[in-house]
Parts: C-alpha cells; sequence; structure tokens
C-alpha cells in the first residue's frame, strides 16, 4: 500500500485507473437488477440506502464511518458499468475506503453476472 493510499479518506474508480483493482466494473443485468443487489449489499456491509436517483443512476449509500456513492453507466438494456466512490470520515484513511471498494465489488460479482473490468477504454 502506497502513503497516498494510506493517507486518502477517499477512493474513486474509473475505466483506466492507475490501479487495476479500481477500474470500472461490468455487468450483465439491467439496472433494476442493480438496484436490487445494491439493496443486497448494503444489508451485508451494515449500510443503508439514502438515495436512489434514477435520472442521474447513482445510488446513496451510508454506513459507520464512511459513505458510497454508486454511479451505473448503462451501456445497453443488459450490460452496466459501474463506479464507485467511497469517503471516509476520518482524518486518515488508513487504506479502508479502497478495502470496502473492493468489499461492494467483490459483493456485487457475488450477485450479479460479471462480465469483466475496464472493458470500454
Amino acid at each position: 500500500m502506497s502513503i497516498r493510499t494510506f493517507f486518502s479518506t477517499s477512493c474513486e474508480t474509473r475505466e483506466l485507473h492507475v490501479d487495476p483493482e479500481l477500474r470500472t466494473r461490468y455487468y450483465r443485468n439491467k439496472f433494476k437488477d442493480i438496484i436490487n443487489a445494491l439493496h443486497k449489499v448494503a444489508e451485508l456491509n451494515a449500510m443503508k440506502v439514502r438515495d436512489v436517483n434514477e435520472v442521474h443512476k447513482e445510488v446513496y449509500m451510508l454506513g459507520n464511518g464512511f459513505d458510497a456513492i454508486v454511479t451505473i453507466a448503462q451501456i445497453s438494456p443488459i450490460e452496466a458499468g459501474i463506479d464507485l466512490k467511497v469517503n471516509s470520515f476520518s482524518a486518515i484513511g488508513m487504506g479502508k475506503p479502497k478495502k470496502k471498494a473492493l468489499k461492494i465489488f467483490q459483493d456485487l460479482k457475488g450477485i450479479l453476472n460479471f462480465k469483466g473490468v475496464s472493458l470500454h477504454p
């Protein structure tokens, strides 16, 4: 873990991230299926889904000491990409935002039909 990752209080995924673990994940599922899966992931991680914005395709989840904004990019009716922004509410992140993001992706992979990582650069 780098010094920057250790002190950072936020973590964001994107299509061509320098860290391969933090790249966009793609799933073969409809938007409603992804929303349902995010509700299940929130329950697994002791989080609450505070807002589902269907216009901007974002979901705001709040946990104990952190929050997550999940952005869903609908590529086709049955394919979607998911990016995360995880924020820690502490002065020093100690790598927790990245760990939370990877845990959310791991849980989603078990629920949804995983297609791949960084497929549309």
